[in-house]
């Protein structure tokens, strides 16, 4: 699959998620939803490795890594964002969820010295965030009192997945894009089931069909499908990069809704977008293969 294709696929599938969240935690608590939906996630992977024949870790030291990875890469990052996501609506969401370009540069200087980080890189991640700001400069407002704590936790997020997607550019060089993914997603979802018995026992969950989507969606799509994509691009493009996705996914979100539901197209929508694409040129013209 070319890789223009698969950016746009994931880009698609990564400016739905916010809101079909949104549409789950309506009925359901946030880290039972995001078990279900890991837990999906897994049983799709394995599938699709029985398919493709591939082996299966079973050596102590493959899976204390896949261990460690699935915290930082899955269960700190979403259980963050799902419960910072029932204080605050989906659009601030993803914006306080874009500045993870910033926390990849960041890191990549330690963690990633094949990749340069420079001025001209950060202007260009700047560039593109200012693009994300300008859309949704109207839809910024805050919630209730909780709000404050759950804008910390999005805003926190991001940081584990950054480094998350640091760990796994270096796994692909030894793993599959699907074994990578496959337990590290089941070791997620098992902590999130524990989380929700420890922290979430006295809340009742309602399993609508509106939260079966919601379930069934994030996990094959959301996260099976698109975390699959996501590193088999990653092991040959720069981190930087392909983490500039958190800057497309906002607006896109805005594009589902005029789609889908006739939701009107403002003139912010088409010069954010043309600036956030400005800055993803002038970041992809610092590139060297990476």
């Amino acid at each position: 699959m070319r890789p223009g294709l698969i950016i746009v696929i994931l880009s698609l599938i990564w400016s739905s998620t916010w809101l079909v969240i949104k549409l789950g935690l309506e009925t359901m608590p946030p880290f039972l939803s995001a078990g279900w939906r890991f837990l999906i996630a897994f049983l799709t992977l394995l599938a699709f490795a029985k398919k493709l024949k591939l082996a299966i870790p079973k050596d102590i030291r493959t899976h204390l890594f896949f261990i460690f990875f699935s915290f930082i890469n899955f269960t700190a990052g979403y259980a963050l964002v799902y419960w910072g996501e029932q204080y605050i609506n989906s659009g601030l969401t993803s914006v306080l969820f874009s500045v993870m370009p910033f926390y990849v540069a960041l890191f990549s200087i330690h963690l990633l010295p094949s990749e340069e980080v420079t001025i001209k890189k950060f202007i260009g991640i700047s560039v593109g965030f200012l693009g994300v700001l300008i859309i949704f400069k109207d839809q910024l407002h805050l919630g209730g009192p909780m709000a404050i704590y759950g804008m910390m936790a999005v805003v926190l997020s991001p940081a584990f997945s950054a480094v998350g997607t640091i760990m796994g550019k270096k796994a692909r060089q030894k793993y599959h894009a699907v074994t990578l993914n496959t337990f590290p997603i089941l070791y997620t979802s098992l902590t999130l089931f524990v989380m929700h018995f420890l922290f979430e026992s006295g809340q009742s969950a309602v399993y609508s069909w509106q939260a079966l989507f919601s379930l069934f969606y994030l996990g094959i799509f959301g996260t099976a499908i698109a975390f699959v994509l996501y590193f088999t691009m990653l092991k040959n493009t720069s981190a930087v990069l392909m983490s500039l996705i958190t800057f497309i996914t906002p607006p896109l979100a805005l594009w589902w809704g005029w789609f889908v539901l006739g939701e009107t197209i403002t003139w912010e929508l088409v010069l954010g977008m043309l600036i956030i694409f400005g800055g993803i040129a002038i970041v992809r013209k610092t590139q060297r293969p990476a």
